[in-house]
């Protein structure tokens, strides 16, 4: 997504004015932004125009899922306390039923009662939460294949076995072969 070689209608770059420098500005600070995004964590052009054009462009910090919390726990005690949304907006976001968002929220708080400490890390979208698919194996899936990163550093991210995590990811995509045939 280089914006600076896209052109309006009147050549100028997107119809804009080229006389405004703030929207020049802008335009180059949104060009290089994505273009780190892609560089930097393997954005493909369509991941990130769903990004900047989804109502579901909430980012969930992947080190929420490092912790004693299941990945289910952790991603509704995010959503719940960082992002304040409702079990009823938990629950359209990643399509689960709204009494299990609850249910996995009243355990998260009893296993771990003060907030999450959110480090640098990668994040992730909430869009990459499916029905058909566990918490663990959507992250999984996402960082592999879209993110393109290996099973060790996945695991240090994680705080998991890499064997695992070559476990979850083997069955993830057998439940994606399945669901296509």
């Amino acid at each position: 997504m280089d914006f600076s070689k896209k052109r309006g209608i009147n050549g100028d770059g997107f119809g804009l004015n080229t006389g405004n420098a703030e929207e020049r500005f802008l335009v180059d600070i949104f060009s290089q932004i994505t273009e780190r995004l892609k560089q930097k964590y393997n954005y493909s052009d369509t991941e990130l125009f769903k990004m900047w054009n989804s109502e579901n462009s909430l980012l969930v910090p992947v080190s929420i899922f490092s912790g004693k919390l299941s990945p289910s726990e952790a991603l509704t005690k995010f959503m719940k306390e960082n992002c304040d949304l409702t079990y009823h907006e938990i629950s359209e976001l990643i399509g689960r039923d709204e009494r299990g968002v609850w249910a996995n929220y009243k355990r998260s708080i009893k296993k771990m009662p003060w907030p999450f400490e959110i480090s640098d890390s990668i994040a992730v979208p909430v869009s990459i939460f499916v029905p058909g698919k566990s918490i663990l194996e959507s992250l999984i899936i996402y960082l592999k294949d879209a993110k393109k990163m290996r099973n060790n550093r996945i695991a240090k991210l994680l705080n998991k076995n890499p064997a695992n995590i070559w476990t979850v990811h083997n069955r993830a995509k057998k439940k994606e072969n399945k669901n296509e045939s």
